[in-house]
């Protein structure tokens, strides 16, 4: 056996034990999807006919108010004409489905200051800002303790913001808190936005009549201070008003780079004019039953391993036994990258996820089977074992890579032109594809050449080859 094969499979094992054995203690598991842990599933559909770009930024707004709410990956879909909200293990399940079909409201706040969200005495002297106090009142005098206002204490909810009170929320990269006065327009007086390129990416914002006599109003009473454009409680931008008239023309300069112009401009014009929803259907999977969904799919999931196990024991001995191992690495493989994705990214296994993954056992097995009757050609033409074990994966190896690129091929087109479920599906069948590509070159390979040289020695029989045409030579 080359000294080449032993590292391989050496290498093999130590990365797959270490990364399995990471995520285990780091306490990293799958995020469950929907069907497999219970929750909440809302089909909404516009009161009113819109355009493609209303429908796109209406989802984008339910996106960012459902992530408000901390809803693990939520699988948000356009299904023709309709929107499809899958919430998994939805706390507030009531909260969520008033919140997610609720009018877009867009207002203009004058900055009254700012605050660093992560320094608690910051935090602590912003609350006291929202809720009034002229003086800040330190409960420690000696400061020997810092303040414990936490930040979800501070900041108000994008489904209470109140247009006439005194607000505390965040910019839209978490980064920076703005206290804002009472709001002193809404969206509903911007006629339109457009992001256009003048040496530098700017927004120009158009007002309809009452819209253009309200807005120079608010740049009087806040000429050279900042007013916040806020979006279902967040802190889109905050430009300085650097002028009293507008004539109901204005313009938003900073350093925006194409793509904040764009959606800067984007929410202007659609927070002036939402996208008004319907329900169509609102239908809650309990936990109870996600278990049993969960449940059912690991028995299936197990059933169809052992089978397909049982099988290739059967029908090529040791070869058989290479196989199992060639699953068990791919399986402890997949298993660290699901757990990493869930904790990472949010990626949430569902169903249609955990049914790809089951359809990839045969993908792997075929893999396996290729190359062993590779082998079984070469050894009935009369040639030894371990020769044909050693020669005849370049040629298995070049059609394991066409069946699974025509595999990748698929999940690719899926995952392109569906939405939903379909694309775990996908997503899930294209990753154990490239997976098995990996341990069929680096730990397949190795192993079943040491089995040839190490525990065949020459009995094909070991191969569950029972007859040879020719007499096989070393």
């Amino acid at each position: 056996m080359r000294r080449s094969h032993i590292v391989s499979l050496f290498m093999v094992l130590l990365i797959v034990g270490a990364s399995l054995a990471g995520v285990l203690s780091a306490g990293w598991t799958p995020v469950l999807g929907v069907q497999l842990q219970g929750g909440v599933e809302v089909v909404l559909r516009p009161a009113d006919e819109v355009s493609d770009e209303q429908f796109e930024r209406a989802i984008e707004i339910i996106r960012n108010r459902i992530d408000a709410i901390g809803v693990a990956e939520p699988d948000i879909t356009r299904q023709g004409d309709q929107v499809v909200i899958q919430l998994p293990g939805v706390k507030d399940k009531q909260r969520a489905v008033d919140l997610i079909g609720k009018t877009a409201e867009l207002t203009f706040r004058p900055v009254i200051t700012f605050f660093d969200p992560f320094d608690p005495n910051q935090r602590a002297a912003a609350k006291q800002v929202v809720e009034g106090s002229a003086v800040a009142e330190d409960e420690n005098v000696d400061g020997d303790t810092e303040p414990t206002v936490s930040l979800s204490d501070l900041l108000t909810p994008p489904d209470q913001d109140d247009a006439a009170a005194t607000v505390a929320v965040l910019g839209s990269t978490g980064q920076t808190g703005f206290v804002l006065a009472p709001a002193q327009l809404t969206g509903e007086v911007i006629e339109e936005a457009v992001a256009t390129f003048q040496g530098q990416w700017i927004v120009n914002l158009s007002f309809n009549e009452e819209g253009a006599l309200l807005f120079d109003q608010m740049a009087v009473a806040n000429y050279e201070r900042q007013v916040a454009i806020v979006l279902d409680g967040v802190v889109e931008s905050a430009p300085t008003i650097n002028a009293t008239e507008f004539k109901g023309q204005a313009v938003i300069s900073g350093s925006f780079d194409e793509a904040e112009a764009k959606n800067l401009a984007l929410v202007l014009r659609f927070g002036a004019l939402p996208v008004e929803f319907e329900r169509d259907d609102v239908r809650t999977v309990s936990a109870t039953l996600g278990e049993g969904t969960l449940r059912a799919g690991v028995i299936a999931g197990l059933v169809g391993l052992a089978l397909v196990g049982l099988y290739m024991l059967l029908y090529y001995r040791l070869l058989g036994f290479v196989a199992i191992c060639s699953l068990a690495v791919s399986g402890a493989t997949l298993w660290s990258i699901i757990a990493w994705l869930g904790e990472s990214k949010g990626l949430a296994l569902t169903l249609a996820g955990a049914t790809g993954i089951i359809v990839s056992i045969g993908v792997q097995v075929d893999s396996n089977i290729v190359y062993y009757e590779r082998i079984k050609e070469e050894v009935r033409r009369g040639r030894a074992v371990r020769s044909a074990a050693d020669g005849s994966f370049r040629a298995a190896f070049s059609t394991i890579i066409w069946a699974d690129l025509a595999s990748l091929i698929g999940a690719g087109v899926l995952y392109q032109l569906t939405s939903g479920t379909v694309r775990g599906f996908a997503l899930y069948l294209g990753i154990t594809t490239l997976i098995d590509l990996a341990v069929s070159f680096f730990f397949m390979r190795p192993l079943v050449v040491f089995v040839a040289r190490r525990l065949v020695n020459e009995r094909p029989k070991r191969l569950g080859l029972t007859t040879i045409t020719e007499e096989a030579s070393v």
